[in-house]
């Protein structure tokens, strides 16, 4: 199963590689059956790493201890919600989630825009796989979840204690919709940057996202915020960590950008 997962991922990252060439050769040349392909591409980039993620979250309630990340963040007497949520408890299952989160927004915001924005989507689909070429390269490169032991243990290591909380089912998923959401509207900007489209269209087609990815965001600081004082005992909701921090600016910064996308719409300012 574990080799299954590693060709998932190196199929992955080649469909990555074909959809931006084909989207950008049909945005370029005009033919519109490779913009098409370019766009059916993320939705075989949803599909094959959906497979990728049941593969692993398999091992993990089968506490399969023969992949090298099921033996050191599992164990068999390690709680089935907490042997879920261990998935992303690790670099490599946060990094799966992660382009698996990015792959399913992508091909929703194109498949909504099938039939619109015809100039800026080419773009906006090459920008999003780019991404996701750039996380399935360090999945299959760097990061592998799937790496496997040539001796498995016949017991796991166990769940680092601090993660053993309800908020590990929700929390890193949330914050991970949040940033990935926001990469949809980001790839329409650059779209319309590109093919200077600098209308609202584009605006009101990721409307949807925008907001979404706002409050996806913010309801994920808020769980981190409690996790922090349920677990570490420092004193506050906030303590102003890195790892908090990271999750707050982002924010913010969404908070300023959906301000200037409703002005733009609403009164053609802060283009």
């Amino acid at each position: 199963m574990a080799l299954a997962g590693s060709i998932c991922l190196a199929v992955a990252l080649a469909i990555c590689l074909y959809g931006i060439g084909a989207s950008l050769y049909g945005a370029r040349s005009g033919r519109r059956e490779y913009v098409a392909s370019g766009r059916r591409a993320v939705y075989a980039l949803a599909g094959v790493l959906a497979v990728a993620m049941a593969i692993l979250q398999a091992a993990f309630v089968r506490s399969d201890f023969s992949f090298e990340l099921v033996a050191t963040h599992s164990s068999s007497t390690t709680p089935l919600f907490y042997r879920l949520t261990a998935v992303w408890s690790s670099q490599e299952g946060s990094l799966l989630l992660w382009v698996l989160l990015l792959a399913l927004w992508s091909s929703a915001i194109l498949f909504l825009t099938r039939r619109k924005l015809r100039e800026v989507a080419p773009y906006a689909t090459a920008v999003l796989l780019g991404f996701g070429a750039f996380f399935c390269g360090l999945l299959v490169f760097l990061e592998s979840p799937f790496s496997t032991l040539a001796s498995p243990p016949a017991e796991g290591s166990g769940l680092n204690p601090l993660l053993r909380h309800p908020s590990m089912m929700i929390h890193p998923p949330m914050l991970y919709s949040g940033y990935t959401l926001f990469a949809v509207p980001f790839a329409f900007a650059i779209g319309a940057l590109v093919t200077r489209r600098l209308g609202a269209e584009w605006i009101r087609a990721t409307r949807p996202f925008t907001l979404a990815a706002w409050l996806a965001l913010g309801v994920g600081v808020m769980l981190g915020a409690r996790w922090s004082y349920m677990e570490l005992g420092w004193g506050g909701y906030w303590a102003w960590d890195p790892v908090e921090n990271a999750s707050l600016m982002p924010w913010l910064t969404g908070t300023a950008f959906l301000h200037s996308v409703m002005i733009q719409e609403k009164r053609g300012m802060l283009k």
